[in-house]
């Protein structure tokens, strides 16, 4: 049965139509990284870390990768559940924490292999190959967590409300994009810094002007559990309450 619901999550969420848009928007962090490789601002006064942190940074980790988590995520459990398909998974014999785990670790995967391979290109690009500094693994590691992390929390979200989708655009837009930018505290409570914080076990840039995560690893580490484990017993409890035509 965990076979059986892994593919067809798959296949639900890896359709041609989604997955050509979603590549196509993704295409855009390497267009900008290909323009700024030939362009002048390559040897100007913005090192190419610099640029590179920035870049991914700014469009990848707080824009494109929780937007990708949000429409693969939401889709993942809140598809079925919209279209009246998801009353014939849970008259299954299988257990509500096992499908929101399984519904969560494809979406993660799935955003994984669209984000991460984008993220690392974009760095190897603008720094002309790999460098001793950690900057490409790092930073595709940040990636990774956050495709977790966000798939966690949109799956729970779609087991609550039919209006998961808009909720997650106001957390990615207000909370991550700027609440958590604005006020220095609540980087504690932010998927992103999370992320970003994994980042910095293999990163040695040390210019803190250019590379300075807000969290260490080990809160980051700790925080990714809490999230995690929170949202997984979250969507569970909401699944296990769930009844068909009775949704917020």
């Amino acid at each position: 049965m965990n076979r059986v619901l892994i593919s067809l999550t798959a296949r639900q969420l890896l359709g041609r139509r989604r997955t050509a848009l979603i590549g196509f928007v993704l295409a855009l962090p390497i267009l900008i990284a290909v323009i700024y490789r030939f362009s002048d601002e390559a040897g100007g006064d913005t090192s190419t870390e610099e640029f590179a942190i920035g870049l991914v940074g700014t469009l990848i980790v707080t824009l494109l990768l929780p937007l990708v988590a949000l429409v693969l995520g939401t889709a993942a459990l809140g598809a079925e559940i919209e279209d009246g398909t998801a009353v014939f998974l849970l008259t299954k014999p299988i257990e509500r924490w096992r499908i929101i785990a399984i519904k969560t670790g494809v979406a993660a995967a799935a955003t994984a292999v669209l984000v991460v391979p984008v993220t690392m290109a974009t760095t190897w690009i603008i720094h002309g190959g790999p460098t001793a500094d950690g900057l490409m693994l790092g930073l595709g590691l940040a990636a990774l967590v956050g495709a977790i992390l966000y798939c966690a929390v949109f799956v729970a979200l779609s087991a609550f409300t039919s209006r998961a989708l808009i909720f997650g655009l106001i957390y990615v837009f207000v909370w991550e994009a700027f609440a958590t930018n604005l006020f220095n505290s609540l980087r504690w409570v932010s998927v992103r810094e999370y992320a970003t914080g994994w980042s910095d076990a293999i990163i040695s840039v040390t210019d803190t002007d250019i590379y300075d995560p807000r969290l260490a690893v080990a809160s980051a580490v700790i925080g990714s559990i809490v999230v995690l484990s929170a949202a997984v017993a979250y969507g569970t409890r909401a699944l296990s309450r769930f009844e068909i035509g009775e949704r917020a």
